[in-house]
């Protein structure tokens, strides 16, 4: 009896101690102060890191992807009849202003070109002899040998043949014309797009023949949503970039806007004509950066500091050099970009902010500040 007691008292004793270490894990003890006095909870400081706000020149940007194309592709077509007899240019071929691109017959045209100069020949001849006889009846007519009829009949003959000769030499021109247009000519630098004839082809007075593609002088048609439209304007600068040429970079100028919104995409079509930088091509498609503003001086902070709460975007300001103790501020930003953001009203350049540590803080918060970065 007195051995089983003793156990029993035994394990009652350390139940009890056990009680005893347990409640005095679970208490909580205050924070002390250097000269042991308890610290209240919402007096305690949070660890942060400070930056200084900025000033630096900032651009307001739109993005958008759009098609390089020509600005000029004509369709050259035959302004005479005839049979091909020679193709100068293959499709994928690159031709010169001015190149010979094709030779039709010209047998016809050089005929008629000679028939026009044997017609002013003849012409010629009949004109002098009419003017010396002009010049014999009036000779003739001061000595009063000669009727004013048959001078006048001379003088009218005279003038009939000048006027044949007129027609006779514009009759000479066209011919000359109409045999110049056998040789087709490239009216610009470009590529053979395709070729639509053949050697031994009979065309027509407006048969197609080539099609022809300008890559040197280029446009950008650039789309943006209507939304932003009443930000676009003509001289705006345009930041170009294909893939056809990674690392390229090209500055233009927005020279036009299409009057009207896209039906499809509801957008607005910026166009920049540009001169090909060498390796671009029509068709292929070109990122483009739209600077909308340019501010100098603008206030920029670490993009950490601004913080997301439901009455908008804050971030902290520590006013006092020495203090310890953070304002909490609403902005206003405005262009964000690689770690930085503008900030359009609520703090100046130069004024100090959390970067790290700033969502866990609340107005009038107290920090400790480990790091302060310009």
């Amino acid at each position: 009896m007195n051995g089983s007691k003793v156990t029993s008292r035994r394990k009652h004793a350390c139940f009890a101690m056990l009680l005893l270490l347990l409640s005095s894990c679970g208490a909580k003890e205050e924070p002390v102060d250097e000269a042991g006095t308890a610290t209240p909870a919402d007096a305690r400081t949070i660890a942060v890191t400070l930056a200084e706000a900025g000033s630096r020149e900032v651009r307001d940007e739109l993005f958008s992807v759009g098609l390089i194309v020509s600005r000029n592709t004509p369709m050259l077509a035959a302004e005479v009849s005839a049979r091909v007899v020679e193709v100068r240019a293959e499709e994928g071929q690159a031709v010169q202003q001015g190149q010979v691109l094709l030779t039709l017959d010209r047998t016809t045209f050089e005929l008629a070109v000679r028939e026009a100069q044997a017609n002013i020949e003849r012409l010629a001849a009949s004109i002098a002899n009419d003017q010396r006889r002009v010049d014999r009846y009036r000779e003739l007519k001061t000595k009063d040998m000669m009727s004013l009829e048959r001078l006048d009949d001379a003088e009218a003959a005279l003038a009939v043949n000048r006027a044949t000769m007129a027609g006779a030499e514009a009759q000479l021109a066209i011919a000359q014309d109409r045999l110049s247009k056998t040789e087709l000519i490239s009216p610009v630098d470009g590529v053979v797009e395709r070729r639509h004839v053949s050697v031994g082809d009979y065309v027509k007075d407006g048969g197609a023949l080539f099609s022809l593609t300008d890559t040197v002088n280029l446009r950008a048609e650039m789309p943006f949503p209507e939304t932003v439209g009443h930000r676009l304007k003509i001289g705006q600068v345009l930041l170009l970039e294909s893939p056809l040429a990674p690392g390229l970079l090209v500055e233009s100028v927005v020279d036009d806007i299409r009057p009207q919104v896209s039906v499809l995409s509801h957008s607005l079509t910026l166009i920049s004509n540009i001169t090909n930088p060498g390796p671009w091509r029509p068709q292929a498609t070109v990122e483009g950066v739209l600077v909308v503003e340019t501010r100098s001086g603008a206030v920029v902070v670490p993009s950490g500091s601004v913080v997301k709460r439901p009455a908008g975007d804050v971030l902290y300001r520590l006013d006092s050099p020495d203090g310890a103790e953070v304002h909490e501020v609403r902005v206003t930003t405005g262009v964000r970009r690689d770690g930085w953001i503008e900030i359009l009203e609520g703090v100046k350049s130069g004024q100090r902010v959390v970067v790290e540590g700033a969502s866990y803080l609340t107005d009038g918060a107290r920090v400790d500040v480990q790091e302060i970065s310009r």
